[in-house]
C-alpha cells in the first residue's frame, strides 16, 4: 500500500496534475458535489489542492514503506480514499469501488499496528520522548 500511495503521488507530482477536472464535474448525486463545486471555482482552493493531494501521497508512501508513524499515514490515506470515493460518486454499479476497498484496507492497516511488525515504529515506540507523552502511541502503529 506504501508503494501504492507513493507512486500515485510521484505521478501526480511529475506529471502535471490539476484536481479541477476532478472537481468541478463531481456527480450532482454525490453528498459532496457541492463543497466540492465551490472548491473548484477558488483558484487559490485549487492550488493549494494541486499541491496538496501529491505531497501527502508522497509522504503517506514513504511513512509506510518505512512503517514510520503508520497510523497517522493510514488515517491520511483512509481519509484522501474517502474524499476520493465522494468525488467518483458511481455507486450504480454498486456501492463499493476501488478508492472504498483502499479505505478499507489502510484502516486495517491502522488497526493491525503494521507498523510494529516490520516497521520503524516498533523502535520508535521505545523512544524516551513515547514514554513520557504516552498517547503519541496513537500515531505509532
Amino acid at each position: 500500500m506504501g508503494w501504492v500511495m507513493l507512486s500515485a503521488g510521484w505521478g501526480k507530482f511529475t506529471g502535471g496534475f490539476s484536481t479541477y477536472g476532478c472537481l468541478s464535474n463531481v456527480d450532482p448525486a454525490s453528498p459532496a458535489s457541492g463543497v466540492f463545486g465551490a472548491m473548484a471555482e477558488n483558484a487559490a482552493m485549487m492550488v493549494a489542492v494541486d499541491a496538496i493531494v501529491p505531497a501527502t501521497q508522497i509522504l503517506i508512501g514513504l511513512a509506510l514503506l518505512a512503517g514510520l508513524f503508520v497510523r497517522l499515514a493510514v488515517f491520511g490515506a483512509a481519509t484522501q480514499m474517502v474524499l476520493f470515493y465522494l468525488g467518483s460518486w458511481h455507486v450504480a454499479g454498486g456501492a463499493v469501488n476501488d478508492q472504498f476497498v483502499y479505505a478499507a484496507v489502510f484502516l486495517a492497516l491502522g488497526a493491525f499496528a503494521a507498523g510494529r511488525v516490520l516497521g520503524a515504529d516498533r523502535y520508535l515506540e521505545e523512544h524516551s520522548l513515547v514514554e513520557r507523552f504516552p498517547s503519541l502511541r496513537y500515531l505509532l502503529g
